[in-house]
Parts: structure tokens; C-alpha cells; sequence
């Protein structure tokens, strides 16, 4: 460890890349900057958009973590060899937001760690063993994201129409935020939509629960109680009783809904909203906040 070198932290998903730069002093970091890019799922940009979102983070760096959703084991020498073209006298380290969420909430520690943002995962450790469950995408998996949450909330408007031939207060709300008229207008937007563009709808979605529609409330439980059983079946698992559970993401984390653009008061309602949801589902857990970002840098490079 040196002192004075500078290190880069870099976190990208399908909601937004958020960076901190820290300079090291002594055993502590000191944060230099910080700030947010758009969007940088693996899966879902190009290289080229990587180069682009990349080029405009801090230049002069000793070391970088990058960790980005959808990077699989068999990407990261790919997104290795993109980074050191931004940062070729760094020293660079790989991974996906799996590996950052374990660093920053647990550190070298034992539990779990339900993340619940565009798209969801539950990660835990127990040892040397770690177990996963969801995580496997917009299209096949999942459960309890913005992304899951909207697309049955969309479903739940179309089949009210097809069931009852009426438009229930929500499809209102839907069509008002995409200022859309009908919902022939809302079928074409919904098939050429990209994961974020629908995720995005997730404080509609939000509101009209918290506005007392018990239907759009259900859809919402239903994510929860999916990552509950996700988190029971991560801790049965790694054997793991009354196991420590840190609560990551735009849903979950208070104070930090990312996929809430609303009034400070309401965001915090929304998200409390889905985390009581999630609470609801499993007792016997022990929830501890997310460190802050010079923290999270720390442990993230030391892991």
C-alpha cells in the first residue's frame, strides 16, 4: 500500500455507473471525487459504449476496480483489456456487481446480501463458500426488480382490459408518465423498450401502491416474498441460522431510491414500501446499512 496513490472504484448496471475516486492516506481513503455515468450492464452495451462511458472517468490512477452486471467469469479479460486501453498504467482488477455488493456489505464477513434495483440477485458467503440464487436477467430471471415489477404491472393493465373491458385507475398513470394515449400506443412502446426504459417505470408503479391499489400492492409483495424465499433458500444453503442481511439497490436501500426520481419524502416512503414488503416475508434476519463509498472502495480492493 502506498501512500498517496489513487485509486478508482467503478460499479455499472442497467440503472447507472456510479464511480468514486480516493487517494490513500495511511489506512484510511480519502475521497477525491465522485460521481454517475449512464447505464453499463455488459450484457446490454457495446464495447464501444464502455470506451465512451470509461473515457470520461478520472485519467491518473495507480489502481481500478471494475465491476460491472452481466460480466460473467469468462468476460472479465475482455473488460480487462478495455480498461487498461482507458488506464494502461494501472493496475486493474475485474469482476461483476456480485463481487462489489459482497465486498462492500460484508467485507471478509459472513451473510447475505439481497440486491434489488433494475434487476435483483441474492448473494451469500459462508467461509470460503458462496451461494447465489436469481440474478439470471431480465428475460429469464430476476424476480423482485424494477424491470420484473413494471412487466407485470403492464400485464396486470392488459388483462384487467382483455378480463373486464375496463382501464383501471393505474393504466391513467402508465399511459400519463410515457404521454401515451391509448393502450394499442402502449403495446408498441412496451415491444421496442429496452430493460431500462421499463424498469424506469418502477415509481409509477410504486406510487400507485403507496396511493392504496391493493392489486398493484400484490405485484410488488410478490417480488418480495420471491426474494425472501431466495434469501431462506441462500441461508439453508450455507447453513447459515439468523444469518446478517444487507439490503443493496433502488428498492431496498433507504434513502437512496435510484429508481425513484420523486420528492425526497416520497422516495423514501416508495422504497420503505418495498423493503417492509420484503421484511414481511422473513424474520429472523439481521439488516445492517451499506457502508459509505470510501468504505465500499476499501474493501472492494482488498477483497
Amino acid at each position: 500500500m502506498n501512500p498517496g496513490e489513487k485509486i478508482l472504484g467503478v460499479e455499472g448496471g442497467g440503472t447507472k455507473t456510479a464511480w468514486v475516486l480516493v487517494e490513500r492516506n495511511g489506512a484510511d481513503l480519502r475521497i477525491l471525487n465522485q460521481g454517475k455515468l449512464p447505464p453499463s450492464n455488459f450484457r446490454l452495451v457495446t464495447p464501444g459504449r464502455l470506451r465512451t462511458i470509461f473515457s470520461e472517468l478520472p485519467k491518473q490512477i495507480d489502481r481500478a476496480g471494475v465491476f460491472l452486471a452481466g460480466c460473467a467469469v469468462e468476460d472479465q479479460p475482455a473488460l480487462a483489456h478495455i480498461c487498461a486501453e482507458i488506464w494502461p498504467s494501472a493496475k486493474i482488477i475485474t469482476g461483476n456487481d456480485r463481487d462489489s455488493g459482497l465486498a462492500a456489505a460484508l467485507g471478509r464477513g459472513e451473510g447475505i446480501v439481497v440486491n434489488a434495483g433494475s434487476g435483483s440477485s441474492v448473494t451469500g458467503r459462508r467461509g470460503d463458500k458462496i451461494e447465489k440464487a436469481g440474478g439470471w436477467g431480465h428475460i429469464l430471471g430476476d424476480a423482485g426488480g424494477g424491470y420484473f415489477l413494471v412487466i407485470q404491472a403492464l400485464r396486470f393493465i392488459l388483462s384487467e382490459y382483455d378480463l373486464h373491458r375496463g382501464e383501471v385507475q393505474f393504466t391513467a398513470k402508465i399511459l400519463r408518465a410515457l404521454c401515451l394515449n391509448n393502450l394499442d400506443e402502449l403495446v408498441r412502446w412496451a415491444q421496442t423498450a429496452d430493460k431500462m426504459e421499463i424498469a424506469l417505470l418502477a415509481p409509477v408503479v410504486f406510487e400507485a401502491a403507496a396511493g392504496g391499489d391493493a392489486r398493484v400492492m400484490e405485484i410488488i409483495e410478490e417480488g418480495a416474498r420471491v426474494l425472501g424465499e431466495y434469501t431462506e433458500a441462500v441461508a439453508s444453503r450455507l447453513r447459515l441460522l439468523a444469518p446478517k442481511v444487507v439490503l443493496m439497490g433502488g428498492l431496498l436501500q433507504s434513502g437512496r431510491p435510484s429508481l425513484a426520481p420523486l420528492g425526497s419524502r416520497r422516495s423514501l416512503a416508495i422504497t420503505s414500501l418495498f423493503t417492509r414488503s420484503f421484511l414481511a416475508t422473513r424474520s429472523k434476519i439481521w439488516l445492517t446499512q451499506l457502508p459509505n463509498n470510501a468504505t465500499h472502495a476499501r474493501k472492494i480492493w482488498k477483497s
